[in-house]
């Protein structure tokens, strides 16, 4: 795990376009807005997206069903160290929770993914996304996890690879109530975020402050999570 130092950050779309003026920006592109200060205790967060063989462990142990897409129950040859996808939101919380660890708030997601810069599109800074950076807009699927540079925080495939699910309830103006110390999101919804883009979206999916949600049952090819765990309870661990 990496750690994420405690500190402050904007969450959120800083910048307006013209699309925004108009009012011809999509509705899915327009929940990252308004940008809003966020204050954040430390933690620790996977530095790479859960594997299908560490899902293995977990369902070896737990007798927890597995991804649709395991024949027989059994990880895809070679496939081991993708990341686990086809998993809903109770799978991932199970999986954590097994792990002595928790699915990220939104806002956990964010700061982390951000690396600790400012106004920055993407993980890596503002270079327009390409196979060297993220993978993405491709019809292949998912590849192993940690292919491409890690963020300045130390983190993998924060941008493509597979959306990742948060903690978070959706509300489409929960940024305009949001808490600034420790947000953990609306207390009631039909659909939980999920972070980051994936392999089948495009680059204005895969910015550090792209908002998207399903519903908490949904499991699909492009959709998997990684785990973050309290200060205090790391040591605790240890």
């Amino acid at each position: 795990m990496v750690f994420i130092p405690a500190g402050e950050f904007t969450m959120g779309r800083t910048f307006e376009t013209d699309a925004d003026r108009r009012g011809m920006r999509p509705l899915i592109l327009r929940d990252d807005r308004a940008a809003h200060t966020v204050r954040l205790d430390a933690y620790f967060m996977d530095s790479r997206e859960v594997t299908q063989a560490r899902y293995a462990e977990f369902v070896t142990a737990t007798g927890h069903r597995t991804p649709y897409h395991w024949l027989q129950g059994v990880v895809p040859q070679g496939k081991q160290n993708d990341p686990v996808h086809n998993v809903d939101w109770e799978d991932a919380n199970s999986y954590c929770t097994w792990q002595g660890k928790r699915l990220p708030t939104e806002a956990e997601w964010e700061r982390a993914a951000r690396g600790g810069a400012e106004e920055k599109r993407y993980p890596w800074g503002d270079d327009k996304p390409d196979r060297k950076l993220a993978l993405f807009n491709t019809p292949l699927g998912p590849g192993p996890v940690g292919s491409h540079r890690p963020n300045p925080f130390g983190l993998y495939d924060m941008a493509g690879s597979v959306s990742e699910w948060c903690s978070d309830w959706f509300d489409r103006t929960y940024y305009e109530r949001s808490p600034e110390e420790n947000p953990q999101g609306p207390a009631e919804g039909t659909h939980r975020i999920i972070r980051g883009g994936s392999w089948a979206d495009g680059p204005q999916r895969l910015t550090v402050f792209f908002r998207n949600w399903v519903r908490p049952n949904q499991r699909t090819p492009n959709l998997g999570f990684r785990c973050v765990r309290d200060v205090a309870e790391a040591g605790a661990a240890q």
